[in-house]
């Protein structure tokens, strides 16, 4: 709960910070690997702050396996029959959801000349900050790199984006993952 309570306080605090600025704060939401809420904070002409908060849904447990120690190779092969009992298990006691509460920040770059184009086709990239809350009972964190595209129409306070983002977990222990995403914004 403290959790959900500091993400809407740093959401309203982005929005006041983003009405005294201008049009430079967008609010929206994203489809993919989280589904969510997103919003982007311009802090120049071509760097901004983007931050996502969402859910995520997976198949009786993260890659099948409600214990996330399953999700690990070494354990897997060390405990098969455990980890494929559990799953099990777990799937005919909750069945399937959304069970992740999914975090991110990322800094972005864009770059406005890489596509020509009477409209606006920025490709953009930039390192983050990812925190995952699994099962409601389970944290990690990790960094990420975030790449994509986005329309930015000239006459509309909009844009639409797909971005890919791989993920380095570290806490509590190494593991890779890859997010996707096809969002949009309304700038106000």
């Amino acid at each position: 709960m403290r959790s959900f309570l500091k993400c809407l306080v740093l959401m309203v605090g982005l929005c006041l910070s983003a009405q005294a600025a201008g049009r430079n704060f967008g609010l929206g939401f994203v489809l993919g690997d989280p589904t969510g809420f997103s919003g982007k904070l311009w802090t120049s002409g071509t760097t901004a702050l983007d931050f996502n908060v969402g859910w995520a849904g997976y198949w009786h447990g993260r890659n099948g396996y409600y214990d996330p120690d399953c999700n690990s190779n070494n354990f897997y092969r060390n405990h098969v029959g455990y980890c494929d009992e559990q799953a099990f298990n777990y799937r005919s006691d909750y069945g399937y959801g959304w069970r992740i509460f999914h975090l991110h920040a990322d800094y972005l770059f864009h770059n406005f000349d890489a596509i020509r184009s009477t409209e606006r086709f920025p490709l953009f990239y930039g390192p983050g900050v990812s925190i995952n809350y699994l099962n409601y009972d389970y944290l990690q964190v990790g960094v990420r790199g975030n790449f994509g595209i986005a329309w930015m129409p000239r006459r509309a306070p909009v844009d639409l984006f797909l971005e890919i983002a791989p993920t380095m977990e570290l806490f509590p222990g190494p593991d890779f993952d890859v997010s996707a995403g096809l969002g949009a914004r309304f700038y106000f």
